[in-house]
């Protein structure tokens, strides 16, 4: 599978067809298909979970975080995120669901299901279904077409409840206004910063420093560093032995069809007029008329390119119009629309699009085509070539790994095999050892083995590796006088950061007393800014893009006035209400259907979420103790 998988990294279809397995794999934890009957784990009102099936649930729960962690996953990691917990729950809802489904006699008749399979891209060649594609990509992922279809057919059924379940879930229109007002409102504030930089005549101590030693000494203590041997097995090394045929090529070709199709071009100027997006039809009819003028000129035998110069209002003035060669879905619709019906040196009447009025004169016109086989034969050879190594890479690799069982058989076995085994340096999790490339990745791997232990094969940069760690040294915490220098300056950063944070507060405590930020600023000599903030979710520039900040601003109102001294990053702020505005209501017929959309996805996940902790608090659910004990 892994093989498979090295082959189609980059395939879309690949990307989507995992996508699918990941989702169902993990929510029905790959249910009660031909699952053996092993030791009971949980019954559910009766119906029994086995060690089956919770394995399969907890196994693909670990690949999927596998894929978005990488080598950063740790032994200590899976304890942390609970990942038992995790699959036994998923096992449980889906026989929860399961029942709950045949309880109210839901069901998903094969030709559903077979529609739902047909539609799904990853399985498609020029937008139809393709048994074979079906079949391959399947099996290149351990996967059956009975195993695949059962999950979706669970999937499927499980939205069929979730439909049944949250379908009384309403948004009225008086609530979507409302959330509309709450995210949209902005407000006007007075703000003042307190940067510690700015605090620089402050004595330190012999005193303090050695206070914040003993404070922080952990911080100072010097990275964990490992030494370990490898295997480097690349690609590179296998490429003078590996041939490909013609008819592989062809073969490839033929399979990859798709991918060397050219899409339908044109090649195009343009003389745009613009038009405001509020513009009246007065407007919009003179500009028209304007443009008529200029397309008549062209059709009379004036050269486009100078007309666009002169009269056009677009980027593309500078260039006579030119807008190059592009596809149908590269312009905005009506002047695709125009542009591909349009013959080679035609000029069009003005075309309307949210930019204005266009005209258009068509110079190229190429039809959709494939390109031929001769053409990219060298680059399918190139391809073909990598994969083919890649793979004579990988088997090397495999075959030392297979062969190996502990460390000293791996130092026996790279020699009789005349393999390269190197030893590192000592290095650092944060460095990784030298004259590697991807150092930080091999490092990243080596951290995550046990001492002695042989990695699995690992894609470190464009080769496979071997690893294995042989010493390791702690982390040390350095004697104060050998790094005084540093302390020193983290002491100083200490005392600039309580001395910003006193004065803020000062200041805070003073304008709460005056009612005034700009007054007390007036009196101390702080610099007082005032900004609008747009809305809740656009953080200010002129608070440095922070949505703490901007978020605390939000919750300022008349009878809360001033926020408490909040951490951003220049320092230490102090805000202060001035005065909110609503959106104008105008600006919701825009939104508005989004922003309903959103509040009922939410309103049924809760609902949905509400249902099924019912239903499991309704529902004998007994645990075995021997899993629990495990």
């Amino acid at each position: 599978m892994l093989r498979s998988m090295r082959e189609n990294t980059g395939s879309w279809l690949i990307k989507i067809l995992l996508g699918i397995i990941v989702v169902a794999f993990i929510f029905m934890g790959a249910g009660s298909f031909n699952a053996s009957r092993a030791s009971k784990i949980a019954t559910v009102n009766g119906e029994t979970i086995n060690i089956s099936q919770y394995q399969t649930a907890y196994n693909n729960l670990l690949e999927n975080m596998r894929r978005q962690m990488g080598n950063q996953l740790n032994e200590e990691m899976i304890k942390a995120l609970n990942l038992k917990k995790q699959a036994l729950d998923s096992v449980i809802d889906t026989t929860l669901l399961r029942q709950a489904a045949e309880k109210n006699d839901i069901r998903v008749p094969d030709s559903e299901l077979a529609e739902s399979i047909s539609r799904i891209p990853a399985f498609q060649k020029n937008g139809f279904f393709d048994k074979q594609r079906y079949k391959i990509l399947l099996s290149q992922n351990r996967l059956t077409p009975d195993s695949f279809e059962f999950m979706q057919k669970e999937a499927m059924l499980m939205d069929k409840l979730r439909s049944v379940v949250t379908r009384s879930a309403k948004v009225s229109d008086s609530e979507a206004r409302e959330w509309f007002k709450w995210e949209n409102a902005s407000m006007d504030i007075d703000f003042a910063v307190f940067s510690p930089q700015s605090y620089k005549d402050i004595e330190i101590t012999d005193k303090m420093i050695d206070e914040y030693y003993q404070a922080h000494k952990t911080a100072y203590k010097t990275d964990t560093t490992r030494q370990a041997r490898y295997v480097k097995f690349d690609p590179e090394t296998y490429k003078s032995a590996t041939h490909v045929t013609d008819e592989e090529i062809e073969e490839y070709y033929l399979n990859h069809e798709e991918d060397y199709q050219l899409p339908e071009t044109v090649s195009a100027r343009h003389i745009l007029f613009k038009v405001a997006k509020d513009a009246s039809p007065e407007t919009i009819e003179a500009v028209r008329k304007k443009a008529l003028e200029i397309m008549e000129k062209a059709k009379a035998g004036e050269d486009f390119a100078k007309l666009a110069e002169t009269y056009s209002e677009g980027p593309s003035k500078k260039d006579g119009g030119q807008l190059g060669t592009f596809k149908r879905k590269d312009m905005v619709k009506p002047f695709s629309d125009k542009a591909f019906t349009m013959g080679v040196g035609e000029i069009s009447e003005p075309v309307k699009t949210r930019f204005g009025w266009h005209i258009i004169k068509v110079e190229a016109h190429n039809d959709a085509s494939t390109s031929p086989l001769e053409a990219v034969a060298t680059k399918i050879r190139e391809k073909l070539i990598d994969r083919k190594t890649k793979n004579s890479a990988y088997d090397a690799a495999a075959a030392l790994y297979d062969a190996t069982f502990d460390g000293e058989e791996f130092v026996n076995n790279a020699k009789e095999n005349g393999l390269n085994l190197v030893t590192t340096d000592f290095f650092s999790k944060i460095k990784g050892p030298k004259g590697i490339r991807k150092a930080l990745d091999f490092a990243k791997t080596a951290f995550a083995l046990p001492m002695l232990e042989i990695s699995d094969i690992s894609e470190i940069g464009d080769a496979y590796f071997l690893i294995q760690v042989i010493k390791e040294k702690p982390g040390k915490i350095p004697a104060l006088e050998t790094i005084k220098d540093k302390v020193k300056k983290d002491t100083r950063r200490e005392q600039q950061k309580k001395a910003a944070e006193a004065a803020a507060a000062e200041f805070l405590a003073k304008a709460k007393t005056s009612g005034s930020m700009l007054k007390t600023g007036e009196e101390t000599g702080v610099a007082v800014k005032s900004v609008t903030l747009e809305n809740r979710s656009k953080a200010s520039k002129a608070l440095d893009g922070d949505k703490l900040l901007n978020a605390e601003a939000f919750k300022l109102s008349e009878t809360n006035k001033f926020s408490k001294v909040i951490t951003g990053k220049k320092g230490f702020y102090v805000l202060a209400y001035k005065n909110r505005k609503e959106p104008p209501q105008e600006a919701f017929q825009m939104t508005g259907r989004n922003i309903t959309a959103r509040l009922l996805n939410q309103k049924q996940n809760e609902m949905y979420n509400s249902w099924l902790s019912h239903l499991r608090e309704s529902s004998e659910i007994i645990i075995s103790e021997n899993f629990i004990n495990n």
